[in-house]
């Protein structure tokens, strides 16, 4: 399989959005406080926690980093940090599957394109 972008890939902003909400709401933090403990703009912060359907709004993809730095402004643990980046790249529980299952890049592909994921690249050999 070459490296193949799905049919239709899945929206994850919701997911996304209504977690770092979640965590927001849990400590009494506003957007504006996350942007200010994390260092982040607020409107980096805004964008992950506003889902917007407009087409001119674009889709939305955080930076690795900036996902680190939410994780830990909020001191989040080991698993809602895990969370958060699956939220924000769902692509990451799939590689987490195939690298405890052995999984090759060929079956991993498949799996990501049955997800509606991208799928990796393959090369030639």
């Amino acid at each position: 399989m070459a490296n193949q972008k799905p049919k239709r890939s899945p929206d994850h902003r919701e997911t996304l959005a209504a977690l770092v909400n979640r965590h927001l709401a849990e400590r009494g933090w506003s957007p504006a406080r996350l942007a200010a403990e994390s260092g982040l703009s607020k409107a980096t912060i805004s964008r992950m926690t506003k889902y917007r359907t407009k087409e001119e709004d674009g889709i939305y993809r955080p930076q690795v980093n900036a996902i680190q730095t939410i994780a830990l402004a909020l001191q989040l643990n080991e698993e809602e940090t895990l969370q958060l980046f699956d939220a924000a790249y769902p692509g990451f529980l799939v590689w987490r599957e195939c690298i405890r299952n052995g999984i090759d890049r060929w079956e991993a592909n498949e799996i990501l394109y049955e997800k509606g994921l991208p799928t990796l690249p393959i090369g030639y050999e």
